[in-house]
């Protein structure tokens, strides 16, 4: 057998096992039809509550960005309003400044679904569609909530090549993985623009879900809205610039495994050093800093992370290159220096690392 599986009992296995997930995640969204579609375009961001600072620094950046074709930012929270941090209403306000901002949260159900699976993609998947349902511009941009973007405009040129192009896809790259190859020309959903009436029209919210299944004679895995992409076949692509935005891709995936159990393993290339750096511009400065008194105290590879261990013990140093750069390009981009907190935590990350 071709693709992600080599065999067809190992594709029915993996099939079987998602039979659970599948029955409990099926109807937890829906939506109608676009009756009008306004003209431009909403980013919608999934947003974790457990870590609202990453949500606060995302939103600060986007306020000063060129948005004069976006209607409102759509921010998809994972639990209902009364479980909330205390205060984040007021914290949102402040670093929302005139962007128009409208927050949306899951219901009991949802969230009670979604933190018995505790797994990245059912959050991405139920956050996305949630706002794509709550919509009313025709186009919408799928933001990543570690997608810091640092050029003022980004939304405004990717939203104007999507209308170009006339694609109801239109992502920065061909996806490449789980069984599926550049060829199949289905395109990676972060910072995807997508045409939300041409998707409410044709398709359900849950075959945007992650699906095992076969497709031109390879079995699949497909990721997020990639199997909504091979139904309509209606997707195209253009590269973006390094410097257009911070992306520590999966970041937020590797916080939920680690926290839930899974990945707890060192690995070369992981990308959670930069969660610091990303709280602290949110306004939460107790991850940094413990981290930085334990490295300043000869601590060892596990470093005090959401109350479990970050190993970083194999991480590389051409990776470890590359989490500095970006780190210090966020520091610029948001603050015109890099802050001596932050300056501090790389030294004594890369001396701990190398010292390994």
């Amino acid at each position: 057998m071709r693709g992600k599986y080599s065999n067809r009992l190992s594709y029915t296995l993996a099939q079987m096992r998602r039979l659970p997930m599948n029955a409990l995640l099926r109807d937890q969204v829906r939506w109608e039809p676009m009756a009008d579609p306004e003209p431009g375009y909403t980013p919608i961001i999934g947003c974790m509550a457990s870590i609202p600072e990453v949500a606060l620094a995302n939103v600060r950046l986007m306020s000063r960005m060129d948005l004069t074709h976006a209607k409102e930012v759509i921010l998809v929270f994972d639990r209902p309003p009364a479980l909330m941090p205390e205060g984040f209403a007021d914290r949102l306000e402040e670093a929302r400044g005139d962007m128009p901002v409208r927050l949306l949260h899951y219901t009991d159900r949802q969230h009670a679904a979604a933190e018995r699976i505790r797994w990245g993609w059912v959050y991405a998947w139920m956050s996305w569609t949630t706002g794509i349902a709550n919509a009313s511009t025709r186009h919408v941009i799928l933001h990543d909530l570690d997608a810091m973007p640092i050029d003022p405009t980004f939304f405004e040129r990717r939203y104007a090549l999507a209308v170009e192009r006339d694609a109801t896809f239109f992502g920065i790259r061909w996806y490449r993985g789980n069984g599926i190859e550049h060829a199949d020309e289905l395109t990676t959903t972060f910072e995807m623009v997508m045409d939300a009436a041409r998707v409410r029209e044709a398709t359900e919210p849950y075959q945007a879900f992650n699906r095992i299944d076969m497709f031109k004679g390879k079995s699949v895995e497909f990721d997020t809205f990639l199997y909504t992409q091979s139904l309509l076949n209606e997707s195209d692509q253009a590269p973006i610039d390094e410097t257009d935005v911070v992306h520590p891709s999966q970041m937020i995936c590797q916080y939920t495994d680690l926290l839930a159990g899974r990945n707890t393993h060192a690995m070369p290339t992981t990308n959670l050093p930069l969660m610091p750096a990303y709280m602290f511009l949110g306004g939460r400065d107790d991850l940094l800093a413990s981290i930085t008194e334990h490295l300043e105290a000869g601590g060892d590879h596990r470093l005090p992370f959401f109350g479990t261990r970050l190993d970083v013990s194999a991480l590389t140093g051409t990776h470890l290159d590359w989490l500095e750069t970006q780190a210090r390009r966020l520091e610029q981009a948001a603050t015109g220096s890099v802050r001596p907190e932050i300056d501090r935590y790389l030294d004594l990350l890369r001396d701990r690392v190398e010292s390994a």
